[in-house]
């Protein structure tokens, strides 16, 4: 009988059945106070581990011995765990580990993180708030770390929501909805979520039912944010129900096949529209694979080729995960997962994107799709480097790398500058460079020219690295620039101005950098589902060179590093303001997510 661990809502340990809400008569085990249970979820979510002093000077920064209290919440810790885990120390550092023969704990946060859980478990996961109702005052560097985690956490359990709704839709609608009112709750904005509760209904009948939901959602944008809702969701309303045509599954297929090919060519047009017009042909049949199939590709066209679609692009997603459900494929059940896990990396919601690429990179590996594991551990790897998690993100890119290396595959130079990329950040710029040229020129042999752009910026910062070389990086910076003009990707616009306003930074020029940040930041702005973290870089990089000096655009940037998370920016803007950075006096609470 595993021990379960809660540390969301009302913290607690107990000894649990094999189903985690059925638990024995036994009384829970009491640990006691503040301190105990923020050094269990410090150790159990640092898989890395920590090392006493570090974690003394974290909790107890201003007792008159640190680590004897360290000590003494050890042994509480120690104690509610044995005997079936306990607090070791391996090379110093302290960790969590299962006894010999025993079974590992179950852990709610980390399950939710790792995306392991099915609607059964989501109906008792999701209990609440990261240690809810625990301040910590007296412990800063903690209190910003519990802030990051719950952010994190947060987004991983309305993602979690959201996906219990979806695969529950056909065969529960009523419980489905049960968990989209949930996720609403946490985020009363989420796009996706209203247009699938507006689905669910439509798809069981209740006509009127989907029509009160969608005014209703409407007044909200209206009345809350003062914008038009978005248009997506209508788009539940105007879908037709007439299947069973069975002679349009061959042109559903060619259309499909059509589509691939125009996107792989870069005809992103053409492209969409055979993907539009497959979608239409395969809902009329009554071949839920192949319906499924249709929505992925237009939305994978959606997302990969004109920005601006991610919205249109996930509600297309979240039908064909209930399509590929129900027809138990999961080959097409990675590949949906892995599209919805870019969107959720793109938009910086990095705790959703983990739990969800997490998943599909298991289910790949269960099916023995290694191409598809690795994929799906690209984005993972990026995510994890987005949120400075260098140490995990080096190890998932260069495995996701090697594997896709091996198999021949053309993600290889696309895991590839991201794996640069952890090099130049932490500071090894040689590696990133050699790493950078040799994505790029892969890429150009693969054509997938649309990369080169980014994987050139990347080289430019590496010229940077250290004493540098200003003078290349500039030249590196405005050829990306270029190309980036040419193929139209704001993005990676964004990446190349805000090199070259480092260059300016550092040739002295402060005028030209601020000119150059400003722009990065323009185009990174320029649609709604741009990279997030490239807008969030250069904004960090404009008001540390501003000292802080505009508020609104120190108050955007901290509000979007929270959001990812992302600590390593939220450190440096610490640096510029750290009085607006760790105000924890306005603490963010479920209903209440930031909107940009």
């Amino acid at each position: 009988m595993p021990l379960s661990i809660r540390l969301l809502g009302r913290p607690s340990v107990a000894q649990f059945d094999s189903q985690i809400d059925s638990p024995r008569a036994d009384a829970p085990r009491v640990l006691a106070g503040r301190k105990p249970w923020a050094l269990l979820a410090y150790l159990l979510l640092t898989p890395s581990g920590v090392t006493r002093r570090d974690l003394a000077e974290l909790l107890w920064p201003e007792a008159d011995d640190p680590l004897a209290a360290a000590r003494w919440s050890i042994l509480q810790v120690r104690r509610v765990l044995e005997p079936d885990a306990s607090v070791t120390e391996v090379d110093g550092r302290l960790q969590v580990r299962s006894v010999d023969g025993a079974e590992g704990p179950f852990i709610d946060a980390t399950t939710l993180l790792d995306g392991r859980f099915d609607p059964a478990t989501v109906d008792v996961l999701f209990g609440g708030e990261l240690l809810e109702g625990m301040i910590f005052p007296d412990a800063p560097r903690f209190e910003d770390w519990l802030t990051i985690q719950r952010a994190r956490v947060g987004s991983a359990g309305s993602a979690a929501l959201r996906w219990a709704a979806v695969v529950t839709a056909r065969s529960e609608p009523t419980r489905a909805l049960g968990f989209v009112d949930r996720a609403l709750w946490l985020d009363p904005y989420d796009d996706a979520a209203h247009e699938l509760g507006i689905r669910i209904e439509v798809e069981r009948g209740a006509l009127l039912a989907a029509g009160a939901r969608l005014d209703a959602a409407e007044r909200r944008y209206r009345d809350d944010l003062a914008v038009e809702p978005p248009a997506t969701l209508r788009r539940p309303l105007e879908r037709t129900s007439d299947r069973g045509n069975i002679s349009l599954d061959d042109t559903a297929r060619a259309l499909i096949d059509t589509a691939r090919a125009r996107h792989d060519a870069g005809d992103y047009q053409a492209a969409i529209d055979a993907a539009r017009r497959a979608t239409s042909a395969a809902a009329a049949t009554s071949d839920d694979r192949l319906e499924a199939e249709s929505y992925t590709v237009l939305a994978a066209v959606l997302i990969h080729s004109l920005r601006g679609r991610d919205r249109e692009a996930v509600g297309l997603l979240d039908r064909a995960l209930a399509l590929a459900t129900s027809a138990n494929d999961d080959s097409l059940l990675v590949e949906i997962e892995r599209e919805l896990g870019y969107v959720a990396f793109l938009g910086a919601r990095y705790g959703a994107a983990e739990s969800i690429l997490g998943r599909a990179a298991a289910r790949a590996t269960r099916i023995g799709d290694r191409t598809a594991a690795a994929r799906a551990q690209t984005i993972l790897g990026a995510c994890q480097s987005d949120r400075a998690d260098f140490v995990a993100a080096e190890i998932t890119l260069t495995e996701a790398m090697h594997t896709l290396g091996v198999l021949g595959d053309r993600w290889e130079p696309y895991a590839a500058a991201f794996l640069a990329r952890v090099h130049v950040r932490t500071g090894r710029g040689a590696e990133a460079r050699a790493l950078g040229r040799e994505a790029s020129e892969r890429s150009r042999q693969v054509g997938w020219l649309s990369l080169v752009p980014w994987q050139m910026t990347v080289v430019g910062e590496a010229q940077l690295d250290g004493a540098g070389d200003p003078e290349a990086a500039g030249r590196t910076f405005a050829s990306a620039l270029a190309l980036a003009t040419e193929i139209g990707d704001p993005c990676w616009r964004s990446f190349a101005l805000r090199g070259m306003g480092l260059v300016a930074v550092r040739d002295g020029d402060a005028a030209a950098a601020l000119r150059l940040f400003g722009q990065a930041v323009d185009e990174a702005q320029s649609l709604p589902d741009i990279y997030t973290w490239a807008e969030a870089v250069a904004l960090t990089d404009l008001v540390e060179l501003e000292d802080g000096r505009d508020p609104a655009r120190l108050a955007l940037a901290v509000s979007i590093a929270r959001r990812g998370p992302m600590p390593d920016l939220l450190e440096r803007l610490s640096a510029v303001a750290p009085d607006r950075v760790r105000d924890r006096g306005k603490r963010q609470t479920p209903g209440q997510t930031l909107r940009r």
